[in-house]
């Protein structure tokens, strides 16, 4: 059944060749997600010494998927479903489109004491971000950032400094099914946002 979790591994890594739905990334476990709808086997490819996964399929309508705003990976304008609740599908494109790391910033005006503090940014096309900022923001009661925007104009991430902003959308977007990992590296990391 196709749920919204599974939309949004759709929007964050499908891509259309020869009329066929396109899944690849390097953890298996995304593919398994759309393989549980459709059925269509995964197999692996080496990508320069890299693993990854794929699974192509037709399982999918693709012209109802544009409908609801998906557009091919590299498309210039990429746009969210529209959803009554987008906690299970930024679930998905965040553990497949977000990086934490360490930022540096300062104890003092005058900028001698400096440490380093926990990250979490999310990249995407630019006006799918644009519209997460405003979801999360709602939701998720983040403050709305200034996305900033790629060299190739097509994309942008937003940044969250905060903790509590941080934990407030892992808060949000909590539920099952989820890739394991990814939340134990963010259960991790909330042990020690700071490094001095």
């Amino acid at each position: 059944m196709l749920n919204d979790y599974i939309l949004g591994i759709i929007f964050s890594i499908g891509y259309i060749s020869r009329g066929r739905l396109i899944f690849k990334n390097k953890n298996k476990y995304f593919l398994e997600q759309i393989q549980r709808v459709c059925g269509n086997n995964i197999y692996e490819q080496k990508d320069k010494n890299n693993v990854q996964y794929v699974l192509s399929t037709k399982y999918f309508n693709i012209e109802k998927l544009k409908s609801m705003g998906w557009s091919s990976r590299n498309s210039d304008i990429r746009q969210l479903p529209r959803l009554k609740q987008y906690g299970d599908f930024l679930r998905a494109y965040i553990e497949l489109h977000s990086r934490f790391d360490y930022s540096t910033r300062y104890r003092s005006r005058q900028k001698k004491i400096k440490y380093k503090a926990l990250r979490l940014r999310i990249y995407g096309n630019k006006i799918l971000i644009r519209d997460i900022n405003k979801i999360l923001n709602i939701d998720a009661s983040t403050t709305l950032k200034s996305p900033q925007n790629e060299k190739n104009n097509k994309t942008s991430c937003i940044s969250y400094t905060s903790i509590d902003e941080i934990k407030s959308i892992f808060q949000y977007i909590e539920q099952n099914p989820c890739f394991n990992s990814f939340w134990e590296g963010i259960e991790n990391k909330l042990r020690m946002p700071v490094i001095v």
